[in-house]
């Protein structure tokens, strides 16, 4: 994929000619004049680098360095200025600036600057996602032990909740106000234990406990299904689903990890926008070695108060009693098991996108 490259530099001749001469070598680039327009372009569309003049009106490139990494930026800036300052040098190389350069450097040394810029992002994601699926394994491995421990106690207890609820047809016509309250006992014990369950093969799936045995997929056909199994939900909830996937496309993938990666995105999305009305739009594309499934919505977006926590075990913004909170960790714990990774972003006319990438062989 293109590296995509945020400049900010208030100077609008330079910034256009660079931008241009970075085009030219396949960067994406993005210019804002000032602090503000930085962070509005890298909430928008999170930038793999920034090129971040020091001498910036308003606030100073080092004090937009700060805000960007307050705001959760998590690839690799690298300072320009057109005058050597050593006190700024030190304060951007202290919040993580990965080079400070003078405007006046060679092209081809700038370009070569970005790209051992970008080497470095890529080594820290594939370090913290080494590290993440290694805890999500641990987790799946507890899980895989207790289930057993669990699960049986659990279907003991259901079944002989529904023995209760059988017994209660035998129960004299005088005993029916007493019969329908233990009924009522009965099916709540075998809700709470299905439930109980749920959460148990959800835990497993955070480990990438899954089939992963590929197939030659039809992705179209597989979304449908996902929506399909919702048709109730999506009704009752005044909420549309939209399946942009081509009828076409094939990819040699688990179908196993594609339901539960869909599956958990489109709840997500529908949880979103349970107030109604709304559209969830699910669409999936083949790019540059990569398989790329793609959930948006039009709900209210992600607060940035919990984004940082939106993929951790047991997280949720919602009723602990019908959500777990284990949908969206699922689902990353699937993505990074297979080598990707799930990301989302706020489009610019609203709403939020999940995007999950997956290398394909």
């Amino acid at each position: 994929m293109p590296i995509s490259v945020l400049l900010v530099d208030d100077e609008p001749l330079y910034a256009t000619l660079l931008a241009q001469r970075l085009a030219s070598r396949d960067f994406v680039v993005v210019v804002a004049a000032d602090g503000d327009e930085a962070l509005a372009a890298a909430a928008a569309s999170p930038p793999d680098l920034v090129l971040l003049d020091v001498n910036l009106p308003g606030k100073s490139g080092v004090e937009v360095l700060a805000d960007l990494k307050q705001a959760g930026f998590a690839g690799e800036a690298l300072m320009l200025t057109g005058q050597a300052g050593v006190e700024s040098a030190v304060a951007g190389m202290k919040l993580g600036a990965a080079d400070y350069l003078s405007k006046s450097i060679d092209f081809d040394e700038l370009v070569a600057a970005l790209h051992r810029a970008y080497g470095r992002k890529l080594d820290r994601a594939e370090a913290v996602r080494v590290i993440e699926v290694e805890r999500l394994a641990g987790l799946g491995r507890v899980a895989e032990g207790a289930a057993h421990e669990i699960n049986n106690p659990v279907n003991i207890m259901t079944t002989l909740a529904g023995w209760i609820d059988d017994l209660c047809d035998d129960l004299p016509p005088e005993a029916a106000g007493t019969a329908a309250e233990i009924r009522q006992s009965a099916r709540q014990i075998t809700a709470q234990g299905s439930r109980i369950k749920a959460v148990m093969l959800d835990l497993l799936k955070c480990g990438g406990r899954f089939d992963p045995r590929p197939i030659e997929l039809p992705v179209r056909s597989a979304a449908q299904a996902v929506f399909d199994d919702r048709t109730g939900r999506m009704v009752s909830l005044g909420l549309g689903g939209d399946n942009a996937v081509p009828a076409d496309l094939l990819v040699r993938f688990a179908p196993a990890a594609f339901d539960l990666v869909c599956s958990a995105l489109v709840d997500n999305a529908l949880d979103a926008m349970a107030g109604g009305p709304g559209t969830v739009r699910v669409e999936a594309v083949v790019v540059g070695g990569e398989f790329v499934l793609t959930v948006s919505d039009d709900g209210p977006g992600i607060d940035e108060a919990i984004a940082p926590r939106i993929f951790e075990p047991f997280f949720s913004t919602r009723d602990s009693k019908a959500h777990s909170g284990l949908g969206l960790a699922a689902a990353r714990g699937v993505a990074r098991s297979l080598g990707g990774d799930i990301a989302y972003e706020h489009p610019a006319q609203g709403g939020c996108r999940f995007i999950a990438r997956f290398p394909l062989a």
